[in-house]
């Protein structure tokens, strides 16, 4: 599958990025970045070093838009770090981001394999906003578009009814949705906090990955103290990884969810990829532009009583058992593989 991954690489943005870098199925065929959990430029450079962390080299890694359509940007180091990936030290990449802009990156794969690429946006959809002002065919040239962002029906995770992705950029999450409707492409597939939250991973998780990876268990525990990094390994990815996931699973306790990670992108990565098995029903979704209150807080009109076509394809259920799973194994098929990682340094 070609794969364009919009990002904005805070912790389970890089999640996704270590899985998808897994799977042998993935042509990867670039990687660009909106401001969100971090800025764009830090995003870009996240991204640059994740990937290398798992051998990945040579992907191009585009710095996208750096600000919101209209209203100031927002990040969130309480969430994901100064830098975005929490504890996780990053090594000094090997390689350099693009010089090219995203939209060059985009326009050019669209269109010399049109309908053939999947794009994942996991990150305000500032980017496809401005693509879609771009080029207006977009939703023709897409294979298929899989958005993490919303809450149908269920709380917000920013306010009390909004999604951060969709809070960050209300005006371009209603210009891309706007874009879909009456269209005769396919509809973008939304996974929003409904079922990305239950999405969740633990210590006995890293522990387990671990184990079957042949290096020592994280052992990771709200006891342990917050400045105590863990000893690495010789897996550079792996390291990222619990180093990153410590300091969400301490964002998560803080928050009252307990001491865990909730993945979302992980979850909307593995839906692009008819990883797991999932449902979904067509809708018609609106956002919330205006009001200083539901700002970027997200509509499904399940009744139909707005008669709008739909421009979404919202998911509804997912089995996250078998995200975990399906992680658990894909990383472990990684590794045995003799290009599994880069050193750890």
């Amino acid at each position: 599958m070609r794969l364009l991954a919009d990002v904005d690489t805070g912790i389970d943005d890089a999640l996704a990025l270590i899985w998808l870098a897994a799977r042998e199925d993935v042509d990867l065929v670039g990687v660009s970045t909106t401001s969100g959990n971090t800025t764009a430029e830090q995003a870009a450079w996240n991204s640059l070093a994740v990937l290398e962390s798992c051998g990945r080299f040579g992907v191009e890694v585009c710095t996208g838009t750096p600000t919101p359509l209209q209203v100031p940007p927002s990040t969130t180091p309480e969430t994901h770090g100064d830098e975005g990936l929490g504890h996780a030290v990053l090594a000094e990449p090997r390689g350099s981001l693009s010089q090219r802009g995203f939209l060059d990156l985009w326009l050019d794969e669209l269109r010399t394999h049109p309908g053939e690429t999947t794009l994942l946006v996991t990150g305000p959809l500032t980017n496809l906003a401005v693509a879609l002002r771009a080029e207006p065919r977009l939703p023709e040239l897409m294979g298929r578009v899989v958005i993490m962002g919303g809450a149908f029906e269920h709380p917000g995770n920013t306010t009390p009814t909004a999604e951060w992705n969709a809070w960050v950029d209300p005006h371009a999450a209603a210009e891309a949705y706007a874009a879909w409707q009456g269209r005769p492409a396919p509809l973008p597939t939304v996974c929003s906090l409904g079922v990305t939250e239950p999405v969740t991973l633990d210590p006995a998780w890293l522990d387990a990955l671990a184990e079957r990876l042949g290096v020592p268990a994280p052992r990771l525990s709200p006891q342990r103290p917050r400045a105590d990094r863990v000893p690495p390994t010789q897996l550079a990815w792996f390291d990222l990884l619990v180093e990153s996931l410590r300091f969400y699973f301490e964002f998560h306790l803080d928050w009252g969810y307990g001491y865990l990670a909730q993945v979302h992108d992980l979850c909307a990565a593995m839906v692009a990829l008819d990883a797991v098995a999932y449902q979904s029903e067509p809708v018609w979704v609106g956002v919330e532009t205006d009001s200083p209150l539901t700002r970027g807080t997200t509509v499904r009109d399940t009744r139909k009583l707005l008669g709008h076509p739909a421009n979404a394809e919202v998911v509804t259920a997912v089995d996250p058992a078998a995200i975990r799973e399906r992680l658990l194994q894909d990383l472990l098929s990684r590794s045995a593989r003799p290009d599994s990682s880069a050193p750890a340094s």
